[in-house]
């Protein structure tokens, strides 16, 4: 199975390719606004590694969330795009399942700006409760819970690996419905008029 996967969840902007079991990553910082501009040319650029036609993609995996919300909303829209076009099965990812993956048990956290958290409660790396814990909170909860962040490499790898096991077991979606824990910034402030 040819799986292409999407990563706009954060400022590194990961786009790859699976090849059966041959794995064809790319990440490139694209800071908190670049991830338009050159999500297309990544993925190309992932395909061509791979020797591969978009038309040849079985599958197509994205991250969801949580994360930044412009991020996921280009991500989910550009993933869907690429089904539609194509006819690719949707593999939706957590960026909880990517923290968490291959551990029985395990406290997911990503943060959620201005020392706040979102977090997950994970078991045998699938999300069974989340929450947020506002700045104030924080201490507290880091002193009766370790959790775990975001790690700072390998995270193509683990996209891939989770996206092939999803697949392997017809782990699909209809839709890339992103994974908000609560309302953007700007639907904070309309709401506030």
């Amino acid at each position: 199975m040819n799986i292409l996967y999407l990563d706009t969840s954060q400022n590194v902007l990961t786009a790859g390719v699976l090849k059966g079991a041959e794995n064809f990553p790319r990440s490139v910082d694209a800071g908190k606004n670049g991830h338009t501009r050159i999500i297309l040319s990544e993925i190309d650029a992932a395909l061509k590694e791979a020797g591969l036609d978009v038309s040849e993609i079985d599958a197509v995996a994205a991250v969801t969330g949580p994360g930044s919300f412009t991020g996921i909303r280009i991500g989910a829209a550009t993933a869907s795009a690429l089904c539609r076009g194509t006819g690719a099965a949707k593999i939706a990812v957590t960026e909880f399942e990517i923290i968490a993956y291959n551990r029985a048990k395990a406290y997911a956290a990503v943060e959620a700006g201005r020392g706040n958290l979102y977090f997950a409660e994970c078991e045998d790396g699938v999300p069974v409760r989340t929450g947020f814990i506002p700045a104030e909170e924080r201490e507290g909860a880091e002193r009766e819970h370790t959790f775990l962040f975001s790690p700072s490499g390998g995270r193509a790898d683990t996209l891939a690996r989770i996206a092939a096991e999803k697949a392997a077991r017809g782990d699909f979606v209809t839709a890339f419905e992103p994974f908000y824990m609560r309302k953007s910034q700007a639907e904070r402030n309309a709401n506030e008029v």
